[in-house]
C-alpha cells in the first residue's frame, strides 16, 4: 500500500512514493500543472501520472496528496483535475491544492510562519489558523514575480542589450560575455530571436549563472540580485502589513533559494530578521500528508 505525493511546478513535477515505513521510491518528471482546459497540460498530466503508476509496479496507490500549480485555492475547482487522476489510481483519496500551500504544509503547522519561494516566480504565503491563504506575489511573469528566476534572467539580458547598444567594450567573463554565451548570441537579432522563441523557463535558468558570476565578486550580477532581494523581502513584509504580525519565522524555498546563499545572506542582511533556506523535499512531506489524510 503507497501514499503519493507530488510537488508539481513549472519546471518539473517531483513525486515520492510512501509505504508505513517512509518513502520507498521518488522521481522528477516533467512539469505539470493545473490548466487541464488544454489538451497539451491534459495530456503532460495524464503522461506523467502514468509513468508514476508504472514506477509502482502493482503496488496500489490508495491516497493522493498534490500541489500543482496552477490549480484552484477553492477545492470544488479542481474536480476535473482530481478525475484525471482517479483515470489512472482509480476512485481513492486524493486531495489537491496550489503548489504553494503544499510547500506552506510541508514547512508549517497552520499560522507558524511565512513560506517564501521564488523559482520562475515569486510568491509569499501564509495560512492562518484555520487554513486561510493570505498570499502576496504570484502575478506571474507578466505582472510581477519580481525577484524571481524569470525576472533576474531578464534583467541580465536587458543589461547585456544596453552594452550592445552603447558598444560598450564586453570582456571575458563580465555578466555580458555570460548572457551571450549562454543565448549563444551575438547581437540584437539572435538576444530577440531567443528570448521570444523560448519557454520563459530558458530566460529564468539565467538565473543560475548569474547567482555564480555575484558569488565570483561581479558587481552587475550582485547588483541585480541585491535588487531582487528587496523585492523578495517586500512579499514578506506585505504578508506581515496584512496579519497583524512581524515576528513570524520565514523559510525561503525554490530554485532560486537552492542556487547559493547568496540571495539568503542579501535577504538576512536587510529584513531583520532571520530567514532560513529549505531543507525539505517538498514531495516527501507531501506523500505523509496523503498517509496522514488516511487516519
Amino acid at each position: 500500500m503507497f501514499t503519493l505525493g507530488i510537488d508539481g511546478g513549472a519546471t518539473a513535477a517531483k513525486w515520492a512514493l510512501r509505504d508505513q515505513k517512509g518513502v520507498i521510491k521518488a522521481g522528477v518528471s516533467e512539469p505539470i500543472d493545473g490548466h487541464v482546459y488544454r489538451p497539451e497540460s491534459k495530456a503532460r498530466l495524464l503522461k506523467v501520472l502514468n509513468e508514476i503508476k508504472s514506477a509502482a509496479g502493482g503496488e496500489k496507490i490508495t491516497s493522493v496528496y498534490a500541489g500543482i500549480t496552477g490549480t484552484s485555492s477553492d477545492p470544488e475547482n479542481n474536480g476535473e483535475i482530481i478525475e484525471i487522476f482517479q483515470s489512472v489510481f482509480g476512485e481513492i483519496e486524493i486531495e489537491i491544492v496550489m503548489d504553494m500551500v503544499l510547500g506552506y504544509r510541508a514547512h508549517f503547522e497552520f499560522g507558524d510562519g511565512i513560506f517564501l519561494y521564488a523559482g520562475t516566480g515569486s510568491i509569499a504565503i501564509y495560512m492562518t489558523e484555520t487554513g486561510k491563504v493570505v498570499r502576496a506575489g504570484g502575478w506571474g511573469y507578466l505582472l510581477g514575480d519580481e525577484g524571481a528566476g524569470y525576472w533576474i534572467g531578464r534583467e541580465a539580458i536587458r543589461r547585456t542589450l544596453t552594452a550592445i547598444d552603447t558598444k560598450s567594450a564586453i570582456t571575458k567573463g563580465s555578466l555580458e560575455a555570460e548572457v551571450l554565451d549562454f543565448t549563444k548570441c551575438k547581437d540584437w537579432n539572435g538576444i530577440k530571436e531567443f528570448v521570444y522563441s523560448k519557454d520563459r523557463s530558458a530566460i529564468a535558468a539565467l538565473a543560475k549563472p548569474v547567482i555564480a558570476l555575484a558569488n565570483k565578486g561581479d558587481l552587475s550580477a550582485q547588483d541585480i540580485l541585491a535588487i531582487a532581494a528587496d523585492y523578495l523581502i517586500d512579499l514578506v513584509l506585505q504578508i506581515d502589513t496584512v496579519i497583524g504580525k512581524s515576528e513570524l519565522p520565514v523559510i525561503f524555498a525554490g530554485g532560486i533559494a537552492e542556487a547559493g546563499e547568496s540571495m539568503i545572506e542579501l535577504i538576512n542582511i536587510s529584513i531583520g530578521r532571520e530567514v532560513s533556506l529549505s531543507k525539505v523535499r517538498i514531495a516527501n512531506r507531501a506523500a505523509e500528508i496523503a498517509a496522514e489524510n488516511l487516519i
